[in-house]
């Protein structure tokens, strides 16, 4: 189980890095930058929910708690590899990239980080 939650998991890093391609080379000249980043939010809510609807019968998760190690794991990847562009890809300093984190601000990567982790747990609820 745990391969098939891995491959998943870089499915999911694959669909994420074209929506954040996307938001930044078309969606940042359409719309501004602060407009881009809610549009990209709900587009990568929706790749994220659409891969699990797909590809949660072939994990097969049997109860919740399995459910909630997908998501941790899923959530290790995507944190892993946002931190990793963020800081070595793009060169950000620690303090924009904890800064992306905060809604306050209005940045909603950390909502889409908790939806990421709570999405094998509703697909598998909504697949009952």
């Amino acid at each position: 189980m745990l391969l098939k939650i891995l491959v998943v998991g870089v499915l999911l890093a694959f669909g994420e890095v074209i929506n954040g391609n996307i938001r930044v080379r078309v969606l940042h000249r359409l719309y501004g930058k602060k407009r881009a980043k809610k549009i990209s939010f709900f587009s990568g809510i929706t790749i994220i929910y659409a891969i699990s609807w797909l590809t949660l019968p072939w994990v097969s998760p049997v109860n919740y708690f399995d459910c909630y190690k997908i998501g941790f794991v899923w959530l290790v990847i995507m944190l892993g590899l946002d931190i990793y562009f963020g800081r070595y890809v793009f060169k950000f300093k620690w303090s924009k990239i904890i800064e992306d984190f905060n809604p306050l601000k209005g940045n909603l990567l950390g909502v889409g980080m908790l939806l990421l982790f709570l999405s094998p747990s509703i697909v598998f609820w909504m697949q009952q």
